[in-house]
This record gives structure tokens, C-alpha cells and sequence, in this order.
């Protein structure tokens, strides 16, 4: 009976998570930003209870990225280095996941300021992109291009 009762609250806690998840996605798509930080706060709170790191590292991300969307650089940085940090722990942590997370890591600081953090995080996206996808691939040489370009623009800021 109380296997019964934990399988219906995990079921009903899933489908709720899910629910507040799309409704996250819907305010996003209607840029209501405050309403869909409300959903998207609610959807990470009941993926704890399911503890699944996926889930719980992809709604980091999404919670970083809304904050990008609304400017808010320093509480998106938190959030993305959350979501690296559960992205790094994962036994089938994916490339395409960590370049993403690096990259947008290197924007934020780019656009507070720091050209020495967006430079590090730009560095270690194109790292990763060679390492799995080969230097001579779009996305490597993209990345090495914007490494470069922030380089440069390292190197004048310090003279």
C-alpha cells in the first residue's frame, strides 16, 4: 500500500515539474520573463525532490540563460557555473554541453567587464571542440577565431 502511495506522489511531483516546465517555456516564448522565472524556479525545486542530475543541471542552465536574457550577468555566471560544475560530474557529460556552457560563461563575463575570464571560458570551449570534434571543424575554428579576437583585445586593455 505505501509502495502505491510513493509510485502516485513521484508520478503526480514528475508530471507537476513538467507542467511548470512548459509553462516556463510558454512565458519565455511571450517574453515574460518574471512569470517564466516563477515556473522555471518551481520546475527546478521539484526535479530535487526526483534528484535527477540532468534535469537538474538542464534547469540551471535554462535559469542561467533567462538570466542572460534579462541582463542579469552576475546571477546568470552563478547559474552557469552550477550548471558546469553538475554538467563536470556526470559520468556521460557531453561536449556539445560544456562548450555551450563555456561559451555563454565567456559572454557574460564579456559583458561585465572581466576580458580575462571571457578569454579563459572562450579558450577551454575551443579546447573541448577540438578535442572532440577535430581542429579543422566549424565550430573549432569559430571558437578559435573568437579566442583570438579576445586575445587581442586583452592585449590592448593591458597597454
Amino acid at each position: 500500500m505505501i509502495k502505491i502511495f510513493l509510485i502516485i506522489v513521484v508520478f503526480f511531483t514528475i508530471l507537476s515539474a513538467e507542467t511548470n516546465y512548459e509553462l516556463y517555456k510558454k512565458s519565455m516564448q511571450e517574453k515574460e520573463y518574471k512569470t517564466a522565472k516563477i515556473y522555471l524556479l518551481k520546475a527546478l525545486n521539484e526535479s530535487f525532490e526526483n534528484d535527477n542530475i540532468d534535469v537538474i543541471q538542464s534547469r540551471y542552465y535554462d535559469i542561467a540563460s533567462l538570466y542572460t536574457k534579462t541582463k542579469e550577468y552576475y546571477k546568470a555566471i552563478e547559474y552557469y557555473k552550477l550548471s558546469l560544475k553538475l554538467e563536470s560530474a556526470k559520468k556521460t557529460k557531453t561536449a556539445e554541453n560544456l562548450i555551450k556552457i563555456y561559451k555563454n560563461l565567456s559572454y557574460c563575463y564579456g559583458k561585465i567587464g572581466n576580458n580575462f575570464k571571457t578569454f579563459k571560458y572562450s579558450y577551454k570551449a575551443s579546447k573541448i571542440a577540438s578535442k572532440n570534434f577535430g581542429k579543422n571543424s566549424r565550430i573549432t575554428k569559430k571558437l578559435t577565431k573568437d579566442v583570438a579576437q579576445i586575445q587581442s583585445k586583452l592585449i590592448s586593455s593591458s597597454i
